[in-house]
This record gives C-alpha cells, sequence and structure tokens, in this order.
C-alpha cells in the first residue's frame, strides 16, 4: 500500500525533561513551519508524547518515551501515514523500528536498513561508556547489545543486526568507539576535517553495492552538519555535512531505497545558529519527502 500522509511525531524531551537542551529542537523546527510545507505535499496529522515526568530518573523516563514513540509509529504506518519523528534524543530510531515491528510483524528489521546519518556512532555500552550521556548508547539499544531487560519493554523491539546500519558523516569518536565500529564491520562513510568529502556520491555507490537494502530508516542527527553552520548541540565537531550535502543526500536516498521513516533529532536550539539549522532541517525534510512522491512511494491528490 502506497503512502497517503505524514504524522509528526513530537517528543521535545532531553532524557525526559521538556523543552531542556536538545529537547528544544522539535519546538524550534516547528516554529519554521515545517508542518506548513509538507501540507503541500500530502495531508499532516500529529502525535504529541505526553511528558513523562512521574517516571523515575533519566532512564526511567528514556524507556518511556521510546515506549511511545513506538506505539506512534505504529499507529502512523498502520494508517498508511509517513512517520516523521522530531526528537530531543537519538534514541528515537530506536523506538521507531520498533514502531516499525509492531505495525508490519511481516516486514522485520531482519528486513529494514539503517542510514545513521549522524557524527557519533551511539554505540558505546554502560561497560564501554565514559561521559555519562545516555543517547550515546541509541543504536546499542537499537542493536541488541545494551539495556536488554528494558529493551523488552519497548513494544514491538527487535535487535537489528548491525551490519544493516550504514553510517554517514561519522567522525567525532574516540579510539575506543573507533574501534567498535570497525570491529562491527559496518558500512562507513567518514566525514574529515581535513579534506571535503562528498557524502552524496560516497553513500549512493555504498547504496548501489548493498542491494540486501532496499528499504530503510533514516535517522538524522543535526550534529552531522559541518560545525561551520553553528553549534548544533554541545558535541559540534569540523568535517561534516554542509547545506549541498544535506540536499544532495535528501535528494539521493528515496531514488535507492524505500525510506520508512524518519528521525530528526538532537539540535539544541539555543546555542549559536539556531535557526539556521532550524531552516536547513525543513530544507532536508522536505527533500527527502518530496522524494517519496516522486518515486510513488507516497500517493495523494496534492
Amino acid at each position: 500500500m502506497p503512502l497517503t500522509s505524514i504524522t509528526i511525531i513530537i517528543a521535545p524531551y532531553h532524557v525526559g525533561l521538556y523543552d531542556h537542551r536538545v529537547g528544544g529542537g522539535p519546538l524550534r523546527i516547528m516554529s519554521h513551519g515545517i508542518d506548513k510545507e509538507l501540507s503541500k505535499l500530502a495531508p499532516v496529522s500529529f502525535i504529541n508524547i505526553a511528558p513523562v515526568d512521574e517516571f523515575e530518573g533519566e532512564i526511567g523516563r528514556t524507556f518511556e518515551i521510546l515506549r511511545r514513540i513506538s506505539n506512534a509509529v505504529s499507529k502512523a504506518v498502520s494508517n498508511n501515514s509517513f512517520p516523521l519523528v522530531l526528537s530531543g534524543n537519538c534514541y528515537a530510531s530506536t523506538a521507531t523500528m520498533a514502531g516499525l515491528n509492531q505495525a508490519r510483524p511481516i516486514l522485520s528489521s531482519t528486513e529494514t536498513g539503517v542510514l545513521w546519518l549522524d557524527a557519533h556512532d551511539d554505540l558505546d555500552t554502560p561497560s564501554t561508556h565514559e561521559n555519562g550521556y545516555l543517547d550515546a548508547m541509541a543504536a546499542s539499544m537499537m542493536t541488541g547489545t545494551s539495556w536488554h531487560t528494558l529493551m523488552k519493554t519497548v513494544p514491538g523491539h527487535q535487535p537489528v543486526d548491525v551490519k544493516r546500519m550504514i553510517y554517514c558523516g561519522l567522525r567525532d569518536v574516540s579510539d575506543i568507539q573507533r574501534k567498535t565500529v570497525k570491529d562491527a564491520g559496518v558500512d562507513v562513510i567518514w566525514g574529515d576535517a581535513n579534506k571535503k568529502v562528498d557524502f552524496t556520491s560516497a553513500l549512493a555507490e555504498t547504496l548501489d553495492r548493498r542491494d540486501d537494502i532496499q528499504e530503510a530508516h533514516i535517522h538524522f542527527d543535526l550534529d552531522v552538519l559541518d560545525d561551520s553552520l553553528g553549534r548544533v548541540n554541545e558535541f559540534p565537531s569540523p568535517g561534516g555535512f554542509l547545506p549541498e550535502d544535506v540536499m544532495g543526500l535528501m535528494d539521493m536516498i528515496p531514488t535507492k531505497i524505500n525510506p520508512t521513516s524518519l528521525v530528526v533529532c538532537s539540535f539544541n536550539p539555543r546555542l549559536e545558529g539556531g535557526d539556521t539549522v532550524a531552516r536547513l532541517a525543513c530544507q532536508g525534510i522536505y527533500r527527502l519527502i518530496s522524494g517519496l512522491k516522486e518515486k510513488g512511494i507516497m500517493v495523494t491528490n496534492r
């Protein structure tokens, strides 16, 4: 069944705290009118993730948000609606993959790839993690290498084979993290502070080679942007995406695979360049979803 609408799922939290640090990112993106722009392409509906203040601490709040995003994504997909998740934290992609599984049990995460556009690998586990930033474990939650008991409480969760992930823009990693990525055997298009990388061509070549990935969830962590565009969050770095990379990638991706869903995350709008980043995020979102219509993945009368 083709997609017929767009559902914007709004989770404006950082470790469960409303509008705190990166939790403000979804609100800033919404303030730039992304819903109005997308309504030119297809009918748009909304699911707001309600506050989770009653849950215990960072961990308890985080996992309740995971559960709620999974259910929201499942609802959207069951209604043939494309899920666009605007999230403070990266773990929204973990929840989104679970939500896809809920709605499409026959097409489980064993079939779906993940394009992880991010400066960071997020494969830390509690045993390897060094700085206390819980969201650095989002991909390990998704791939089944951390938080096993709590992940069982997330509806639809099935560990994703890490080899079905493709990284693009990865660069701000420690020696331990680099070794983890290398040992995992995943495809990586590395960012480079010393020379310009053609991310679009490199990812296109990788997708052409990976004929085992016909559809994929898109994870767009905005700190994949080059730090010359502003401080997207507290972990900016050189060697990342420039505006032409964002638009080139979002234009190319739907021509190579079928995007199942999109998470945009990890953006603190109160740092330098907040509105510049928000505008670019909106442009990238619109370009990707326009591509769904051009490819016939989304069919509407608009």
